[in-house]
Order: structure tokens, then C-alpha cells, then sequence
């Protein structure tokens, strides 16, 4: 086990003797595990819990994630103490403030996003032959501004390469999930339909999932590149995440084309209301359980990639020359020629 998922209210947690407690409400007993198989413990209902507890998970290394299902973007974490060696901070923070670095990295990082967001068209065409048109026109669109963000001469220039990409990425998307599902292209805070409900949710606990990495791996995860510092966000997860976020969209789609997830797992209500769309209990189960299986892959995904940046940073500063950097068949990282 390397994640557990308390989504049911009332539960009361805690912590001693090197395990983790957990009573739910109507349950005869409560249930334990010990903190040593524990990465995170995603909590995603209101629960009773003392300050011993995030006392023990911080000295077990156990990553807290608080997520509030009426507003996803509302998430609290709290891990351990950053990495013990400083120096690797240190390289980290000459790099943030050097333009010409910055420029080179944000580059590279939205053209590989680009390229990872036609491979997951491509490979979505291979099951899906009668959205031919639209994904072809969408790939083309991809493969075009991919090119584009290597010649880019400025961050703004990359923002507005990005949204354009995003745009015709998704309207060619929108096009293999299932019209009951009323997937109309990417909108949040809140989603609006049950598609939308499942990426952000998605990309929240990868979000959490870089944080770990990045401080495990030396990193301040508050001093992003592309993503630039702001107040209260981990801008460098946010570099991170970007990467991923097309193989994700890819498994999002698995997910409602399989009916792993359907749409009578989620509850529509006013498309003006606060909370236009929920996930029921029985949708919450099988997303984690699936969510847990594909995490294992995008853990180690990431931290070869964090390895892979401290290296860089390592490497005087300046980004190595890969032909192509792999480490999954199946998570791809294109950087092409640096």
C-alpha cells in the first residue's frame, strides 16, 4: 500500500506506536496500517484528528493531502522538512533569477508538452478511426506549434503558444468521449460536467505527487522556471505536472471509454449552481482504486525526471543535448534537441 483514501465523513485518525488508525463511523472496529507502507494519505471528507497525528506522519515521511470535493482547487498538503542537502536548493535559486536559462528550460518544457499532447492524439486515433478528421486536424495544429516554441523569444511569447495548443487540443478531444457525458472542452473551478470533474481531480493529486518528489529529490518545490514563484503555489509541481498532463488525459479518456467510469457515477445539477457536478460514492471507489494502479507508473515517471533536472542543474548549469529522453514505453518525454 502506498496511498490511502479517507472520503468518509466523521472517521477519526490517529496515529501511535508507528501505525495509523482509522474508526469509521458504524464500522464494529477500527482498521490500522502501519506508517512504514504509507507515501499518502489523501483525506477527502471532513474527519477528527490531533495534532500527534500530523506530528507522526511528518516523522514517518507520510504525505497529508486535505482535498475539498465542492472545490477541488482548495487543497492543503503538509509533508516532511525539505531535502538535508541545501546545495541542491542553492543551484536551484542561481538558475530561477538567470533569463537566459529560464528562456532555454520553458522552451523545452512546452514544446515536450506539445508533442506529449499529439502523441496522446495519435494514440487515441488508433481506437478511435471515426474521429479521424478532427483529431488529424488537431495533430497537425500540435506538431505546428511544437516547433514554434523552440524558436520562441520570450515566456510570453511560449504562454500564448501553450493556449493555443490547449485550445486545439481540446477541441479535437472533446470529440471521443461520449455525448451523455457532455464534455464541451476543458472548464474547472468549478467543472461543469463529469469528464472535467475526473481531470481536475487527476491533476490535483499529481500536483501532490510532484510536491513529494521535488522535495525528495532536493528541490524547493515553490521556485518554478516556467511557471514563475507566486505566492502560496508550488510553481515548480506546476512545471512538473505539465509534462504529464496529456498521459493522464489519455487515461481520463480510458477510463469513461472501458465504463470504468460512467455517467450515472456522477450527479448533474444547475449549470449555474455552486457545484454544477459531483462524483458519487460508487465513482469516488473506482477512481481511486484506478487512480492508485496508474500512480505507481507516474511516481517513478516523475522522479526521473526530478533526477534528470537535478543533473542539468549539475551539469554547470546549462541542459545537456539528448536526441530523446525515455524512461517508460508508455510515458514518453520528448525533449528533442536541446
Amino acid at each position: 500500500m502506498q496511498t490511502l483514501y479517507i472520503d468518509r465523513k466523521d472517521s477519526e485518525l490517529e496515529a501511535s506506536s508507528g501505525r495509523l488508525s482509522v474508526r469509521i463511523p458504524g464500522a464494529l472496529r477500527p482498521f490500522s496500517v502501519p506508517l512504514n507502507v504509507l507515501e499518502f494519505l489523501v483525506v477527502s471528507a471532513s474527519v477528527r484528528f490531533s495534532s500527534t497525528l500530523l506530528m507522526q506522519l511528518t516523522m514517518a515521511g507520510v504525505t497529508l493531502v486535505f482535498l475539498n470535493p465542492r472545490k477541488q482547487e482548495a487543497t492543503c498538503m503538509a509533508h516532511g522538512l525539505l531535502h538535508n542537502n541545501a546545495e541542491r536548493r542553492l543551484l536551484q535559486y542561481q538558475v530561477v533569477t538567470n533569463a537566459a536559462f529560464q528562456l532555454r528550460y520553458s522552451r523545452l518544457l512546452v514544446r515536450a508538452k506539445v508533442r506529449s499532447q499529439n502523441a496522446t492524439l495519435l494514440r487515441i486515433l488508433n481506437k478511435r478511426p471515426d474521429q479521424r478528421l478532427a483529431i488529424t486536424k488537431g495533430s497537425r495544429l500540435l506538431a505546428e506549434l511544437a516547433g514554434r516554441a523552440g524558436d520562441a523569444d520570450s515566456i510570453e511569447s511560449l504562454r500564448g503558444i501553450e493556449g493555443a495548443a490547449a485550445a486545439g487540443y481540446f477541441v479535437a478531444l472533446q470529440q471521443v468521449f461520449a455525448p451523455a457525458l457532455e464534455f464541451n472542452g476543458r472548464n474547472r473551478r468549478p467543472p461543469r460536467d463529469p469528464v472535467n470533474v475526473v481531470l481536475s481531480l487527476a491533476y490535483t493529486l499529481a500536483h501532490a505527487e510532484a510536491v513529494r518528489v521535488l522535495v525528495a529529490t532536493g528541490f524547493d518545490p515553490l521556485l518554478g522556471i516556467y511557471h514563475l514563484p507566486t505566492f502560496g503555489r508550488e510553481s515548480l509541481a506546476c512545471d512538473l505536472v505539465e509534462l504529464y498532463r496529456p498521459q493522464l488525459d489519455r487515461w481520463v479518456w480510458r477510463l469513461f471509454a472501458d465504463q470504468y467510469l460512467r455517467a450515472d457515477h456522477f450527479s448533474m445539477g444547475d449549470a449555474l449552481a455552486a457545484k454544477p457536478c459531483m462524483m458519487g460514492k460508487a465513482g469516488r471507489a473506482q477512481f481511486y482504486s484506478a487512480y492508485e494502479i496508474r500512480a505507481r507508473r507516474l511516481r517513478r515517471a516523475m522522479r526521473i525526471t526530478a533526477r534528470y533536472w537535478l543533473g542539468v542543474l549539475q551539469a554547470e548549469h546549462s541542459l545537456p543535448a539528448p536526441a530523446e529522453w525515455v524512461h517508460d514505453d508508455d510515458d514518453r518525454i520528448d525533449w528533442g534537441d536541446a
